[in-house]
Formats: structure tokens, sequence, C-alpha cells
């Protein structure tokens, strides 16, 4: 019998409006917990001058995104383990 496994994603796009009145994605974070509650997270810059230019904007978000990610991790792990 195949064991069915359950995780729990997280993804946030942090982006920017563009001169054109368009948006421009600068970044994209990205989360997982799995079913015991073990958080997995990680970050790719999608465009590095825009980073560089918003660097204390993305470290706010990483850092709100992070704080999310565990927890709900805290909240998988505690009802692991009842």
């Amino acid at each position: 019998m195949a064991q069915i496994d359950k995780t729990t994603q997280f993804d946030q796009r942090l982006s920017v409006t563009a001169e054109d009145g368009g948006t421009v994605n600068y970044a994209t974070l990205s989360g997982s917990i799995d079913q015991y509650g073990v958080p997995s997270m990680s970050y790719y810059i999608n465009d590095g001058v825009i980073y560089r230019e918003h660097l204390s904007d993305f470290r706010t978000a990483w850092s709100a995104f992070q704080d999310t990610v565990f927890a709900e991790a805290d909240k998988v792990a505690n009802t692991v383990a009842e």
C-alpha cells in the first residue's frame, strides 16, 4: 500500500510597479511544511537590480514569510505530538 504524505505549501511574490504601470516581480519566496511539522524555506531573486533597490523591503517580507511558515509548522508539530 502506498503512503500518502500531506504537505502545506507557501508562496509569495515580491514585486514593484514599473514606470509603464506594469508589475515586475523581483523575488519569489517559497516554503513548505511536511506532515510532521518540519519546515523548509527558500527564495529566488528574479531581478538583482530591483532586489538591491528594495533590499529593506525584501528583508522585511522574508522575515514575515519565515514567521508565517514557522507559526504554521509549530501548529502542525503540536498536533502530531498530541
